[in-house]
């Protein structure tokens, strides 16, 4: 199955588009969408700012609702992540 992911904030480095496209087996949910991610940035070797993003970020559905881990994905699902946001 595949899923789009729209990016903002630091994850935008992940792609030159405003998503990405991610292939991911049937029945994944977004637990399997963070660790396909986290392999998608150590093969990348991305800033090394990006290695924890898959497991802090977090991640809305189509409906703009904060998901959890145990969230099924539906192919050609739109997710998107918002990294953590930090400042003083």
């Amino acid at each position: 199955m595949e899923i789009q992911l729209k990016l903002y904030g630091s994850s935008k480095l992940l792609s030159d588009s405003e998503t990405l496209l991610i292939q991911l087996p049937e029945n994944s949910n977004v637990e399997k969408l963070r660790n396909t991610l986290t392999k998608i940035i150590s093969e990348k070797h991305l800033k090394s700012n990006l290695t924890g993003l898959s497991k802090t970020a977090a991640f809305f559905s189509e409906n703009d609702e904060v998901v959890n881990d145990n969230y099924k994905l539906k192919n050609k699902e739109l997710i998107s992540i918002i990294p953590p946001i930090g400042g003083g």
